[in-house]
């Protein structure tokens, strides 16, 4: 359950930075990587101190985390650029559903990685 809301608390923070940057113009690709690296960095301060209360080799946690939450941003990053770029999809939808499942491929990533204990 905790880990849902860490992740709710994360979407608000990646589609808040996403919505604000993409209101000032920025590009929907660049938009993305800044919103969801906002959003892994808060998101592995709240599972490391809150939910799965890990505190050991932070570092290397934190590296894990970031390096399997870029992978997602990448998948996220290439569906908008195909999808909004290409086939004149919506952005909004694009991200919505490209961060659906790019949540569920970092949930079990982390799981069996990042803090396997």
């Amino acid at each position: 359950m905790k880990y849902v809301l860490i992740g709710i608390l994360g979407l608000v923070v990646d589609f808040g930075v996403y919505t604000i940057l993409t209101y000032l113009k920025v590009n929907v690709e660049l938009a993305n990587i800044i919103s969801s690296t906002c959003g892994i960095i808060n998101n592995f301060l709240w599972n490391s101190y809150t939910n799965f209360r890990v505190k050991d080799h932070m570092l290397l946690r934190f590296v894990s985390y970031f390096l399997i939450g870029q992978i997602t941003t990448v998948f996220t990053t290439l569906c908008l650029f195909i999808f909004v770029n290409k086939l004149d999809f919506p952005h909004i939808l694009v991200k919505i559903i490209s961060t659906f499942v790019a949540t569920l491929i970092q949930f079990l990533l982390n799981k069996f990685f990042t803090f396997k204990k």
